[in-house]
């Protein structure tokens, strides 16, 4: 819905974010940074990153407070432990910043992580402006940066959930729903500052979220 408002699209693959026929298996979701033309170039925001996670996107903060229409997480009755699947990735030729500059000798990368966190009256989900840094945060799985790597042919990521120093989790709030989980995939890591090379591709495919035996 946020780069449809800036006309740029024409068909579905147009967009940051659809599927093609080239999968591991069958199909797949092909993530690529695209460029938002020039409403987007005059709204300070010239890019937008191919991406897909589990949860909600705000229209209404799209223009105003970008990080904020991202909120991430569903909600999770179990403690995941691992996050798996297979990825391809190439990055764009040109790397900018999020005025349009060209940053010399700077390589766009990508990024896959999920988070488990509880929720409370006060947090209901978690944004781009916490997601990494939050005190409600039980455990992350990210991918690691020595892992990024370009590659044309399919790749297995294995990412284990790590909790965070003190934390657990109490077996009657999960049940009741009080934990959620995210899993996010980003073409430009940076995407969401809207710095990144126009036509980076990240390529997701047979993607396992598994958790821990109830």
């Amino acid at each position: 819905a946020g780069y449809a408002m800036t006309g740029v699209p024409k068909t579905a693959d147009d967009y940051p974010t659809f599927q093609v026929t080239e999968g591991k298996e069958g199909k797949c979701l092909s993530l690529v940074t695209r460029s938002t033309g020039f409403f987007g170039s005059l709204m300070g925001m010239p890019i937008a990153a191919g991406n897909l996670f589990m949860g909600t996107f705000s229209v209404g903060n799209a223009l105003t407070d970008p990080l904020k229409a991202t909120m991430f997480g569903v909600p999770f009755e179990h403690i995941p432990t691992y996050l798996k699947g297979y990825y391809k990735y190439k990055a764009g030729e040109v790397y900018k910043d999020e005025n349009g500059n060209i940053v010399k000798d700077k390589k766009d990368t990508w990024d896959i992580y999920a988070i488990f966190y509880e929720t409370d009256e006060k947090t209901k989900t978690l944004d781009a402006t916490n997601r990494f840094d939050h005190p409600n945060l039980i455990s992350i799985a990210r991918i690691d940066e020595k892992d990024r790597k370009e590659t044309d042919e399919w790749t297995e990521f294995y990412l284990p959930f790590v909790t965070k120093t003190g934390k657990t989790v109490d077996k009657d709030k999960l049940k009741a729903g009080k934990y959620n989980v995210a899993i996010v995939f980003s073409s430009s890591i940076e995407g969401d500052y809207f710095r990144g090379a126009v036509g980076s591709t990240l390529h997701i495919d047979e993607v396992e979220l598994i958790h821990a035996a109830d």
